[in-house]
Order: C-alpha cells, then sequence, then structure tokens
C-alpha cells in the first residue's frame, strides 16, 4: 500500500497523534492529551489502533504505591502492638491474665507474636525467644516500612519489602494504588508515514456520513477516510446452542422430512424391552452388569400381556413358530421382569412394533435418546452417551434401502470417508456395521449397527412375519469426527473455549 493510502486510512485522531510523535521519542498517553486536546481515552485507543497498523508501539508500566491508613498512621507514631508486647514481656509482665487487664491490643499482638515466633506460652506465661529480644532491642523491617511510610508512599517495593507490605495490607494498616503509564512512539513505518500525513492533513477529510451532509452536500469535494478490512478486530462470541443439541435437532429434522415419526420413551427400562424382546438370550455377556446399570430399587417391574409374553418365552425356548429352534434353554420371567437404564434406544423399536397392527403397516419411525453402559471411560467411550434409532416396517423392504437411508445420514452429518461391512447381532440377519476413517490416528472407528430383524423379533411383538430395517447408531463419534475432537469427555466437559471456537452446525 502506497503511504497516501495508508495515510488516509487513519482516523484522524491517529494523525493527531502521529503528528504530535513527530522529532520525539516516546510519549505518555497523559503528555500526548495534553498537547492534542484529546481526551486521555480517546488518545489510548487512537494508540492501540495505530499500534496494529504497525506505525507507533504501545506499551504500558505499571507502577504500585503504598500509603498509610489512619489505624497504620497511629502504629507508625506509637509502635506495632507485637513490638509493645515485647517490652511488656522484657520487663516482667509476662502472665496473660494480668496483661488482658492492662494491654487492650493483647489478641492482636499474640497473633503476631507467635506468628513471628518471638515468644512461647506455657501454663498462662510468655517466654522471649532469641528471635524476641533480638526484635525487642533493634529495628525490624516492619518498623523500618513504617517509618518510612509515615514520611512518603513506597513506590515498587523490593521483594522482601513486598511481603511484609502484603501483611500490612491484610491488616489495614496500608492501601495499595496501582498507576498506570502507556508510553507511545513512533516506529520506523510510523516515521516514514509523517509526509503522506502532513499531506492528507491538509484535506478535508469526512469520517462519517450524516444525514447533513447529505443534505446541505458539503460531502462535495471532500475525501471520505478508507477502511483497512484486513486489520484485525476483537473476537465476538454471540450466544449460541451447544453443537451437540444443534445436531439433534437436525437429525430430528432430518428423519421427519423422509416420512419418519418419532418414537420416544423413558430411560428406566424394562430388561424384556431391553433384552428378551430382542431375542437376546438371558445368559447372554451383554447382560452383565460389567455392561448394564442394573436398578436396585425398583428392582423389577410389570411384564406386558401374557400373550405376547408367552410368544417371547416359547421362542428363547424352542423357536415357536419363527422356523427357529429358539436358544434352547429355561426362559426366567423374573429376570425378564428386572429394570435396567435402557443400553440402547432400539428398545423403543420394539415397544414400537408391538403397538402396530398388521393395518398399520408400513411404517417408519426413528428415536433419538442418551443410553446407558457400564463402558470403561476411554477416548471414545463413556458410561452415558446418545443414540438415534431407526426402523422401516412393511413388506417389500430391503437391506439395499437400508444403505440408502444410512448413506443419506452419514453423508448429511458431513462425513466423507465410511465404508458397511458385514456384522452379526443377535436380533438381526443379515447385519452390517458402519466405519468412519479416523485420518488422526490412522484407523477405522466403529460407528453402529445395522440389520433386519429376525422373525424372533418380528413374529412375536407383531403376530407376523414381516421384514424391519433396523439401525441403532450413536452420533457421539460422528461429532467427534465432525468438529475434531479427540476424545468424547470434551464434547461433555463444558469447555468454554471449545463451545466458542465450534462452528455452527450448517446443513
Amino acid at each position: 500500500m502506497n503511504p497516501e493510502d495508508a495515510a488516509a486510512r487513519l482516523h484522524e485522531n491517529e494523525r493527531k497523534v502521529l503528528l504530535t510523535l513527530e522529532g520525539r521519542g516516546a510519549a505518555t498517553t497523559q503528555e500526548l492529551s495534553a498537547e492534542t486536546g484529546l481526551a486521555r481515552d480517546a488518545v489510548e485507543k487512537a494508540s492501540a489502533w495505530a499500534e496494529t497498523k504497525g506505525v507507533v508501539s504501545f506499551q504500558e508500566e505499571v507502577s504500585r504505591s503504598f500509603n498509610l491508613t489512619e489505624e497504620g498512621l497511629k502504629y507508625a507514631e506509637d509502635g506495632l502492638p507485637e513490638k509493645k508486647l515485647l517490652e511488656l514481656v522484657a520487663s516482667g509482665r509476662n502472665e496473660i491474665s494480668v496483661l488482658k487487664e492492662e494491654f487492650p491490643s493483647l489478641n492482636i499482638a499474640l497473633v503476631w507474636v507467635r506468628r513471628n515466633s518471638w515468644a512461647t506460652i506455657e501454663k498462662g506465661r510468655l517466654t522471649l525467644t532469641e528471635e524476641g529480644l533480638a526484635a525487642k532491642d533493634g529495628e525490624t523491617l516492619d518498623d523500618a516500612l513504617l517509618t518510612s511510610l509515615k514520611r512518603t508512599s513506597i513506590d515498587n517495593p523490593d521483594e522482601d519489602s513486598m511481603a511484609r507490605l502484603d501483611q500490612f495490607v491484610r491488616r489495614n494498616l496500608v492501601e495499595e494504588s496501582e498507576t498506570v503509564i502507556r508510553w507511545v512512539e513512533l516506529t520506523k513505518a510510523g516515521r516514514d508515514l509523517i509526509p503522506a500525513v502532513k499531506r492528507v492533513k491538509e484535506t478535508r477529510i469526512i469520517t462519517q456520513i450524516t444525514p447533513e451532509i447529505l443534505q446541505n452536500g458539503s460531502w462535495k469535494g471532500a475525501s471520505f477516510q478508507g477502511y483497512d478490512v484486513t486489520l484485525p478486530v476483537p473476537s465476538l462470541h454471540p450466544g449460541k446452542r451447544h453443537f451437540i443439541s444443534s445436531i439433534i435437532d437436525y437429525i430430528r429434522r432430518f428423519w421427519v422430512e423422509l416420512g419418519f415419526k418419532e418414537m420416544t420413551g423413558d430411560y428406566l427400562e424394562l430388561s424384556f424391552w431391553n433384552f428378551d424382546a430382542l431375542f437376546q438370550p438371558q445368559d447372554h455377556p451383554a447382560r452383565d452388569l460389567a455392561d448394564t446399570f442394573y436398578l436396585k430399587t425398583p428392582y423389577k417391574g410389570r411384564l406386558p400381556d401374557d400373550e405376547m409374553v408367552e410368544n417371547v418365552r416359547q421362542t428363547h425356548e424352542n423357536g415357536w413358530t419363527t422356523g427357529s429352534t429358539g436358544w434352547q434353554y429355561k426362559w426366567d420371567p423374573e429376570v425378564s421382569a428386572r429394570n435396567c437404564l435402557r443400553t440402547h434406544t432400539t428398545s423403543l423399536s420394539v415397544n414400537q412394533i408391538a403397538k402396530l397392527s398388521p393395518d398399520d403397516l408400513p411404517g417408519k419411525f426413528f428415536s433419538v435418546g442418551r443410553v446407558f453402559r457400564n463402558e470403561t471411560i476411554d477416548w471414545n467411550h463413556l458410561a452415558e452417551f446418545y443414540q438415534t434409532d431407526g426402523i422401516v416396517i412393511g413388506e417389500g423392504v430391503t437391506f439395499r434401502n437400508m444403505q440408502g437411508y444410512l448413506k443419506a445420514y452419514l453423508e448429511g452429518l458431513g462425513l466423507k470417508r465410511f465404508r458397511f461391512r458385514p456384522g452379526f447381532f443377535p436380533y438381526t440377519e443379515m447385519s452390517m456395521e458402519a466405519e468412519v476413517w479416523i485420518e488422526e490416528r490412522g484407523e477405522w472407528m466403529e460407528l453402529f449397527g445395522a440389520g433386519m430383524f429376525r422373525p424372533e423379533v418380528v413374529k412375536p411383538l407383531l403376530g407376523v412375519d414381516v421384514p424391519v430395517l433396523a439401525w441403532g447408531p450413536g452420533f457421539d463419534r460422528l461429532i467427534m469426527q465432525s468438529y475434531g475432537v479427540d476424545s468424547i469427555r470434551q464434547l461433555y466437559g463444558n469447555d468454554l473455549g471449545l463451545l466458542r471456537k465450534a462452528r455452527l452446525w450448517m446443513e
């Protein structure tokens, strides 16, 4: 940028500061205020703006000053209570019971005598230590500071004096004040710009357009102050929703716009819906306390209607009429009635299927909610996380339809490199798992499982065997990928810095 343009971009107050600094070294903002006629805060703002443009250096010097309070002045004249106590003890008056009557400031003096290790107390009597005897006969640092403060304030004390002055401030004997002196000095770029600033000063420059200027035509023949849009500006942090809340809303809209209806339910779930209705055997490892949070109170709940429970029982034991042989064990209704925190929102899916009749088909449903698992916490596992489930039920739906739904879902969440691979789940066949590539770790990360519900899941609940597409993605890991977060714990840590930097979720 040529000097003329650079000078034209300076604010009028910046130009005044530069011209005042011409031919001199550093000047304080107070001096510049007196010479320019600008208020001191206006000079400081102009200097700060000019510093961002590289034409001045703007520095500040903080000075600490200490002065006596009224109580401190009294002690400076009469002596500190602890020094008076040393003299009384040295004169033989060392019984605390006697000193209480003779010495009104005894309590204060005892605190500091003991803190300074000047005396010991035994059987109600004070005995001076070697340090106490030395302090009685000589001048301590505290005495010297009070004497000095009586004459004048102390500015920028050394480290030893600072420690004692801090004690005086806490005792309300001294008050501290802070003075900030700001210095402004031309840089080489500023000095080189002075001739151009002088030429611009001779031209009438309009810094703000007003209705009056437009009406009376005074803008004619004037120059308009330029603006440098590349200059740094203060960071603004507007109010916004947590990105997890924004993504939950997006997921809801995504599925609703595809014609899905939302399923809702409670965190507390019967083992029947969480496991048994999904054809998961009662001795499956996932049911153990190592993976599931079971409730102590209420320990168990009420099972659904007897016919449905009987269908599920027979399916587990011998396959019922599903064409399966079942799991070949004795199914226990007491185990099924136990309460737990739901380990997946798929429990809502089987609940929904049980509410339908063949006349309600086809149907598409989804859910978004928290689930709970007794996981070992690490960079991508928590005991509590979000999951979104979906089912499509009706004659003619295919595995390929499900891949199309999930491909659109993952792309909508901003993922670019993901894959589907064969998987196994007790309650789906065919089954698959979705994985996303984590570039920073150089590995694939599992996102969720999906598949077609087996007849052993659908028929006992609905009464007929109908194809059902089902998936259950937890989206916390998707958010990690989209926002470049390395640990899942950061998502829920309420790190203000992370929340401020996080971009708004754009659909």
